[in-house]
């Protein structure tokens, strides 16, 4: 859940961003990661989609609406992030480690 207030503590607007939690057997790969960019804040998770995590980038603009933005594609089946270790690096990039085969590799992402 998302709250914004104005300077005299009113209520602006409020917004979730539905997002499911369970892993049964690291909890290595559930939380969120939280980028600033700009004009958005972004909500970096894994969800469960045919069986595959995948990652899911949803943000929030300035005045409350929600974008869901398309999950990565490209990758090869396998690849499994970390978001809640990784770490914004710049204004709008960030660094998650994902695991893959049994081998801890790193991801830059650029918004």
């Amino acid at each position: 859940m998302i709250l914004s207030f104005d300077s005299q503590i009113n209520l602006e607007w409020s917004n979730v961003i539905p997002k499911s939690q369970f892993d049964d057997d690291s909890d290595a790969m559930i939380s969120h990661q939280t980028i600033v960019t700009g004009g958005e804040l972004h909500f970096l998770f894994n969800q469960y989609e045919r069986r595959t995590l995948l990652l899911s980038d949803q943000s929030i603009a300035v005045d409350g609406k929600i974008t869901r933005y398309p999950t990565l594609k490209n990758l090869d089946r396998g690849f499994e992030f970390m978001p809640r270790l990784g770490k914004q690096v710049s204004g709008r990039s960030v660094v998650l480690p994902c695991q893959y085969k049994n081998y801890l590799t790193f991801a830059k992402l650029d918004f």
